[in-house]
């Protein structure tokens, strides 16, 4: 048998967090376009310091894989998930754009 409930209690009460977390503040909108152009510069874009909060993604050389990881990437971050229905070519325009797009999804789940 394992150890006993009264023999981890001490070692639970050190770690509420476990069972009832903080919260954390959702990201702003400006937050998010920074993470976002984060990712992408930082992580799957090989770009200059021409690329911009503001820049095409796609001119950027995002393609599906990228995007894949992307949203992936995102997910971690921020705890929001895009659906794929929402990747149109007005969400996928900028980092800018996709923020709002992620900045929407964020106000409506709370």
């Amino acid at each position: 048998m394992g150890p006993s409930r009264a023999s981890l209690r001490p070692v639970l009460q050190s770690h509420r967090s476990w069972r009832n977390p903080t919260p954390v503040a959702a990201p702003s909108r400006a937050e998010l376009v920074r993470i976002i152009f984060d990712i992408l510069r930082t992580q799957l874009l090989s770009v200059g310091s021409e690329f911009t909060e503001q820049s095409s993604l796609v001119d950027a050389g995002l393609d599906s894989l990228a995007v894949t990881q992307l949203l992936l990437a995102i997910e971690e971050a921020t705890g929001v998930w895009v659906d794929e229905s929402l990747l149109t070519p007005e969400n996928l325009a900028s980092a800018e754009s996709l923020a709002a797009c992620v900045y929407e999804l964020q106000l409506r789940a709370s």
